[in-house]
Order: C-alpha cells, then sequence, then structure tokens
C-alpha cells in the first residue's frame, strides 16, 4: 500500500546533524596534527598528512565544507533541497516501537521496519521532502557533557522550524497495518521525536496528512 504523508513541524524544529563520509576523513587527518603544536608546526603537520593521503589543502578545504553540511539534501549538495532520509525515518519508527506504550501499535523487530515500510518523495528520492533549503538564522547552541568524563564541550547545531515534510510510504501491511502505523508516527511524533537534540524538544511534528493512495 502507498501512502502520501504529510509531517507538519513547528517550534522547536528538527535538526539533521549527519555525520558524513568526509568527517570521518578529517578526524583521521587530525590524528597526525599534535593539538600543543606552534602554529606553525600544526599547519606543517597538516600539510604532511593531507599529502601522505593524496589529498592537497584545495581538497582539504572542500572536506571542511562538506562535513559540515548540517543537513541531508535532495542532490548532496548545500545548495539542494533539506530532506529527511528513508533511514532516519526507519530508525525513528525502531526507536517509536521500543518506547511505545502496549496500548500503541508497534513493529515488532528492527528488521522488518526495513523491509515493510519505505520512503519516497515520489520522483526517485528515498525521502521526505521539506520545502527548505535554507537553515534558520537562529541556532541551537548548549553545552553537552562528554561521554567519557563531566566535560562539557559547547555545541551549536542549524535547524529548520515551521515546515511540513511530505512523501509517500510504501507500505508491506503483513508488517503493520496502516491505520496502526498511522497511530505509532501519532505517538512518536509527539512524545519521541525525529532527528537530533530530541531530548531537547527538537522533531516533534503532527501529522496532517495520511492518504491512502
Amino acid at each position: 500500500m502507498k501512502i502520501a504523508v504529510s509531517l507538519s513541524f513547528a517550534d522547536p524544529g528538527y535538526i539533521g546533524k549527519p555525520y558524513w563520509p568526509q568527517r570521518n576523513t578529517l578526524i583521521n587527518i587530525s590524528k597526525d596534527v599534535h593539538p600543543k603544536l606552534s602554529e606553525a608546526k600544526k599547519q606543517a603537520a597538516l600539510n604532511a598528512a593531507c599529502e601522505k593521503r593524496g589529498i592537497t589543502m584545495d581538497d582539504y578545504t572542500t572536506l571542511v565544507e562538506m562535513a559540515a553540511r548540517p543537513f541531508y539534501t535532495s542532490d548532496e549538495t548545500r545548495a539542494g533541497e533539506i530532506v529527511i532520509p528513508q533511514r532516519i525515518f526507519q530508525s525513528f519508527l525502531n526507536n517509536a516501537s521500543q518506547e511505545a506504550p502496549k496500548a500503541i501499535p508497534r513493529i515488532p523487530s528492527k528488521g522488518l521496519t526495513f523491509i515493510g515500510v519505505k520512503v519516497s518523495d515520489g520522483n526517485g528520492g528515498k525521502f521526505f521532502r521539506t520545502g527548505m533549503y535554507e537553515k534558520d538564522a537562529k541556532l541551537f547552541e548548549r553545552f553537552v557533557k562528554m561521554e567519557e568524563s563531566n566535560q562539557r564541550t559547547f555545541s551549536s547545531d542549524s535547524y529548520i522550524a515551521d515546515f511540513e515534510a511530505s512523501g509517500v510510504i510504501d507500505l508491506d501491511e503483513e508488517v503493520i497495518k496502516s491505520d496502526e502505523l498511522r497511530k505509532l508516527v501519532e505517538y512518536a511524533g509527539r512524545w519521541t521525536g525525529l532527528g537530533s537534540a530530541r531530548p531537547q524538544g527538537f522533531g516533534r511534528f503532527t501529522v496532517s496528512e495520511w492518504k491512502e493512495m
């Protein structure tokens, strides 16, 4: 069954915060640049680390820019339309199925979510479209506790708010019925959230359209 879906995000909005492959490359490069070096020696070490990996300084600048992209986009560039990928929605459903009370229908196992619930924009893209191309002017800023200690690190994230994410769910009703999935999505849209910074209230939405096609 195909279902036309729209999810309405108000305040505080949605934070994507994807982890790009370029970020992993930058982390590996940084391991060769000791933080206690002088600025001149840091630059020399950076040059050597990049050269070892066959990366020019222009390539490095591009890596930094690409790793800093705050959202997934329709064409994987900064200029594309901001989207919510299929796997992000599927992960949201998995979390919802673990956290929802027994009165709410749930998908019984993680593997079934990836088999039975697919997302598209109706034109071949595996994502919900947001209609947004620019992040909001404001940033969500706070101190975040580091996992290995009580030390805090300052975190600053871009977000978008007041938009509708629209797409088509391709549902196998042997996994979960359409009306049951809607109840799960509605519950989790209110209480679980989608994307990053969910404990701080981001990622909450209401279902503004659920039309079986």
